[in-house]
């Protein structure tokens, strides 16, 4: 359907796009260059023919909501292209982890094509998707197509945090919640994704009592106890976790079950010092929900834990909680087969959803009533040094979300 050259130069303007981008180092949460990546998306949504605004998040919602994130303004960049009642909606964040040590091709934030891959950090977590996004807005644009259904995009901050003054916040912003809704995230061209895991990070801080490292007797060590609650809280996961399965499709299968990562972090507060008995030490707890469980059920049983846990050792210790979102999972069904019969067309066919073991923005959404699916390029690299996109995967990216549209007009209008 698609002019090869036509193709081409979209990907050409893909590729130039996320080399911006991917120059802005947008790392989350400390959102330095926020405004500058907010901008530069906001212009390429403008000159596409959509109705674009730079949406601030307010600073006492941001304060009270977004705990985790720092004092820089967060900026959410919305497009529109009123043309139907129905809505297909594109939500991609532009924010990253830290660039990280390990990198042998290139800087983190300088990127570089070699290969027929594009690398740098974002490149598939998921500057890669936006720009395959826009991409395809433009391949669009390029052969004067007009669909029948209205376009919304949403380029958000703050996902790699939570997405509550993101994603979260937009929804609030927003009238409507859209009826469709992609998400470019890397779950890799053979297998969508129609829900994911949930979350839940705390702190446990666990209280000693200081004393001069010549006398320890006089103080109680902290760290030992801390270690000792993280080695029994780890037993009792263990014996837990293995007899609770999803009953979903969740890939890879060791993600099916509930998980729990401690020690993340894990510190003596208020610094340490070598000839001192620490007084009191953290460290974390990074729980993963299947698509059964919730947030609080989730936080009720590691209260449980935690608690038999500090009894067996005689250990007093506090629990906050740092960081929470539910898992999604819903049955987009006419999403799907569009997103089938566009993938297909682009030489790319696509397998049934599964379950992401991570943590999208998709249950913003799915909560809201919203028809909502995660589809994009490799997810191996993400994270990782040497972050790379395939430009094979990005030019069958742009095909298929454009494609996307006609095929999903043709299922919903009359």
């Amino acid at each position: 359907m698609f002019r090869d050259d036509l193709v081409e130069e979209s990907l050409r303007y893909s590729i130039d796009i996320l080399s911006r981008l991917i120059s802005i180092p947008t790392v989350s949460p400390g959102g330095e260059y926020y405004s500058e990546a907010s901008e530069l998306l906001a212009r390429e949504l403008e000159s596409l023919g959509l109705d674009t605004s730079i949406i601030r998040v307010p600073s006492e919602y941001q304060s009270s909501k977004c705990p985790t994130a720092s004092s820089n303004p967060r900026f959410i960049v919305y497009g529109r292209l009123d043309l139907g009642n129905k809505i297909l909606h594109f939500n991609g964040h532009y924010d990253v982890v830290p660039g990280g040590s390990g990198w042998t091709m290139t800087d983190p934030f300088k990127p570089l094509v070699r290969d027929g891959k594009l690398y740098g950090r974002g490149a598939v977590d998921m500057k890669g998707g936006i720009a395959a996004v826009l991409g395809a807005l433009k391949l669009l644009s390029l052969h004067n197509y007009k669909p029948k259904i209205t376009v919304e995009v949403a380029f958000v901050p703050d996902e790699e945090i939570g997405g509550h003054c993101g994603t979260g916040y937009l929804l609030g912003y927003l009238q409507r919640a859209p009826d469709y809704v992609i998400i470019p995230e890397p779950s890799g061209l053979r297998s969508p994704w129609h829900g994911h895991r949930g979350l839940l990070w705390a702190t446990v801080k666990v209280k000693g009592l200081s004393a001069h490292a010549s006398t320890p007797w006089l103080g109680r060590n902290a760290f030992l106890l801390a270690a000792q609650l993280a080695l029994e809280l780890q037993r009792i996961i263990n014996a837990t976790f293995p007899s609770r399965r999803s009953k979903y499709k969740i890939e890879p299968v060791e993600a099916s079950m509930p998980t729990a990562m401690i020690g993340g972090l894990a510190t003596v507060t208020g610094g340490g010092k070598t000839n001192q008995v620490p007084g009191e030490f953290i460290f974390t707890v990074d729980r993963r929900l299947i698509p059964e469980e919730s947030v609080a059920s989730a936080l009720e049983e590691l209260k449980t834990m935690l608690a038999w846990a500090s009894y067996q050792i005689g250990a007093n210790y506090e629990l906050k909680v740092d960081l929470s979102s539910e898992p999604a999972i819903n049955e987009p069904k006419e999403l799907y087969q569009a997103l089938r019969e566009a993938a297909i067309k682009a030489g790319a066919p696509i397998e049934e959803p599964v379950i992401c073991p991570g943590g999208l923005d998709m249950w913003y959404y799915t909560i809201r009533g919203s028809k909502a699916l995660a589809y994009g390029p490799e997810y191996r690299t993400a994270h990782a040094p040497d972050e790379h996109i395939s430009l094979d995967e990005l030019r069958k990216l742009i095909i298929t979300y454009s494609l996307l549209v006609i095929e999903l007009e043709k299922l919903i209008t009359y």
